[in-house]
């Protein structure tokens, strides 16, 4: 049976110490999202060791991290690249798998199947919720842990930027509806919280 740990990027990653069991050999695959490993610079998330922990086997990154994915094509076990489904070109896809085969592009699909549960658009959803929904569909067990649907006064653990996901019109995430879709896939067993 697979197990996959899907660790968001959330302030309250922050709130117990979860590394030592996030490191263990409790999960096949611990994954990490957009900087929430390393910043975009390549410098590595350090300080948080306690709480997060280090592992980090797969990346899923947003499409504006494709130059960075291919820098780091050899850091981590899989590359997983979201691209919006309303920008998302194939042949660059095609180009970056046939130079890079451990990074792949997740089907736009997966955004369709994401949109049957609750509509994000016009906005998409966030990389994190992309991760999980590919997670469900390629491992038997999906935990999750950090994901805050942006309720915090910053958005990273990471940093101290305030949330701009929290005012109402922004331009990318539906903090609403990603907790929506977290909440309506647990009711549904289908991603379970680490606790």
């Amino acid at each position: 049976m697979s197990k996959i740990l899907i660790i968001g990027n959330g302030p309250s990653a922050l709130k117990a110490n979860m590394g030592s069991r996030i490191d263990s050999n409790e999960f096949d695959i611990v994954c990490r999202i957009n900087r929430g490993h390393r910043q975009d610079d390549g410098t590595l998330n350090t300080g948080f060791e306690k709480q997060v922990g280090t592992r980090c086997e797969y990346w899923i990154a947003s499409d504006l991290r494709v130059n960075l994915a291919m820098e780091r094509y050899n850091l981590y076990e899989a590359i997983l690249i979201y691209t919006p489904k309303f920008k998302c070109n194939p042949n660059t896809a095609l180009e970056v798998n046939l130079s890079y085969p451990s990074i792949y592009f997740i089907p736009t699909s997966y955004e369709d199947s994401i949109n049957k549960i609750v509509n994000f658009a016009p906005k998409w959803p966030s990389t994190g919720v992309m991760a999980m929904h590919f997670a469900v569909d390629n491992f038997d067990e999906v935990f999750i842990y950090g994901f805050d649907t942006y309720s915090y006064d910053t958005v990273h653990y990471f940093e101290d930027k305030p949330n701009k996901y929290k005012i109402q019109n922004n331009k990318d995430h539906s903090p609403n509806k990603e907790k929506f879709y977290i909440e309506y896939m647990v009711k549904n067993n289908k991603i379970k919280v680490l606790t």
